[in-house]
């Protein structure tokens, strides 16, 4: 199948400028990760402690992940097919849940965030799967990313049903098949490894998508930042000077990102040439720099 070929699938992003914006379907299923962000923020906030922090990292990287192949799905294809829009519809409710869940997910309700994050996961990828023809370019590709996908999830599910003292581990490993699986391409017995140098991505698409999401996660700083001053009961100017601190980083932490490395990064990836990997690159460094602030 040639390139064009595989262009003129329904489901894929049609060549041309207008077709590598994102899409308002795309901003619409951001709206769910400011609350999922915010919760696990929140969740943080009542677990100040070693392990509080490391179960926090656990559902950090899990959002995050979450997001990250919902953006790449819809990186090659069109969010406004109905089918694949009913995907993302259908993602957002299921992550609306791991939100609802994620301050309790290392108590009671850790099986209900497993079994919605898990189907969000394998779901997505599946549905990619049985919509391409075998011969498609990328259909190797997303068979190998759902192996993967039901792996992690045999993790998740065991996390949810085991006790909260062995939910670290074994959620921990299925994060780890999710993050470091893209790095040997996706290998699996039988199926193979994919190549970046096969990923036809759009830099201006990832870039703009991973800007999207610095946004949700600035504004869930400021957000803490109002709700800390409006619930103090006496404001001083100890209560201000913390406001204050708090707003000037949070414009330095804008100034920095927006008005220097996404311009440099859309510029490597458009130039590059291997993008997919590049791309790939760019997503790696993000889930890090955002879990610091």
């Amino acid at each position: 199948m040639t390139a064009q070929d595989a262009s003129s699938h329904p489901l894929m992003r049609q060549p041309g400028a207008d077709n590598t914006r994102v899409m308002n379907e795309e901003l619409f299923f951001d709206l769910v990760y400011v609350f999922l962000v915010t919760q696990i923020s929140h969740g943080l906030l009542h677990h100040l402690t070693p392990l509080g922090g490391l179960q926090t990292l656990i559902l950090w990287f899990a959002a995050w992940l979450g997001w990250q192949y919902t953006g790449w799905v819809t990186n090659w294809f069109d969010p406004r097919v109905p089918a694949l829009r009913g995907v993302l519809f259908l993602t957002m409710a299921l992550a609306l849940v791991c939100g609802a869940a994620a301050p309790e997910a290392f108590g009671e309700r850790g099986l209900a965030f497993a079994l919605c994050y898990s189907l969000m996961q394998v779901g997505r990828s599946a549905f990619i799967v049985f919509s391409l023809p075998a011969s498609h370019p990328l259909a190797p590709n997303y068979r190998r990313i759902l192996g993967w996908g039901i792996i992690a999830s045999c993790f998740w599910i065991a996390g949810g049903l085991a006790s909260p003292e062995a939910r670290v581990p074994l959620w921990a490993a299925g994060v780890a098949c999710e993050y470091f699986s893209p790095m040997f391409g996706f290998w699996l017995p039988g199926l193979g490894r994919s190549h970046t140098s096969d990923w036809t991505i759009s830099g201006s698409h990832i870039v703009e998508r991973c800007q999207l999401f610095v946004i949700v996660a600035l504004g869930e700083t400021i957000m803490a930042s109002g709700l800390s001053l409006a619930e103090s009961e006496h404001w001083s100017w100890i209560e201000f000077g913390g406001f204050g601190a708090s707003f000037l980083c949070t414009l330095a932490m804008w100034w920095l990102y927006f008005e220097t490395s996404s311009e440099e990064a859309e510029h490597a990836i458009t130039s590059s040439s291997d993008p997919g990997r590049m791309g790939a690159y760019f997503h790696y460094l993000h889930v890090i720099q955002r879990w610091s602030p």
